[in-house]
């Protein structure tokens, strides 16, 4: 079925990823122990997914603290963030072609909107965390982002550097676009069971079949 919409991931795939998701991890672990957490961190999943698990012992207390922390490391990381020098152009181009967008991050979304000031009107759709029922691998973010482009899941391209994308895509049923461009690289974006796998996002419309000519 034609492509009608794009569906990105932030951080990694339009910028630079610059967040250390291993001091906020630690961060996080360490406020949880202050507040009584007994017993170890579980070693499987995500941090927001483990901070709900944490707050299940610790109260809802717990999470609000935890929240506040990871937003405040995705802030200052924001600050030192840019954007890839390919993305404006290729937001423009897709939206000249008639092309849906969104962008979809489990990131909040004032710090996206430091790196990107112009993010809403770049896009069609613009869903961080807080803007979803729950964040990606749930289901239920990428099915917010396509009942707002009004496309099926079959008409729609998710790129992103993850596993966490790649999968997400594949659940919903739409094309999984892997990239390198953050710290996953391709041999695991291909794993993960990306249908496409991309240095960048600089040449995904010719990649696609979307637009003709050389990549910019």
């Amino acid at each position: 079925m034609e492509t009608r919409a794009l569906i990105f991931d932030f951080d990694g795939t339009l910028a630079e990823l610059n967040i250390d998701f291993a001091a906020m991890k630690a961060e996080v672990q360490d406020l949880a122990r202050r507040m009584g957490l007994a017993g170890p961190w579980p070693s499987e999943g995500y941090l927001l997914e483990q901070v709900e698990w944490a707050a299940e012992a610790l109260g809802n207390g717990f999470a609000e603290k935890a929240l506040a922390l990871i937003t405040n490391r995705e802030l200052a990381s924001a600050r030192l963030g840019r954007l890839f020098p390919f993305t404006p152009g290729l937001l423009a181009r897709a939206r000249a072609l008639g092309l849906g967008l969104a962008i979809v991050s489990r990131n909040c979304g004032a710090a996206i909107r430091l790196v990107f000031p112009e993010v809403d009107s770049a896009c069609d759709l613009f869903l961080p965390r807080e803007a979803a029922p729950r964040p990606k691998p749930d289901p239920s973010h990428l099915a917010a982002a396509l009942d707002g482009l009004g496309v099926s899941p079959a008409q729609a391209a998710v790129v992103g550097d993850h596993p966490i994308d790649v999968t997400t895509a594949r659940t919903a049923g739409c094309l999984a676009v892997g990239v390198a461009s953050g710290r996953v690289g391709p041999e695991d974006l291909a794993r993960a069971g990306a249908g496409l796998v991309l240095a960048d996002a600089r040449g995904l419309l010719e990649a696609l079949g979307l637009a003709p000519g050389p990549r910019e």
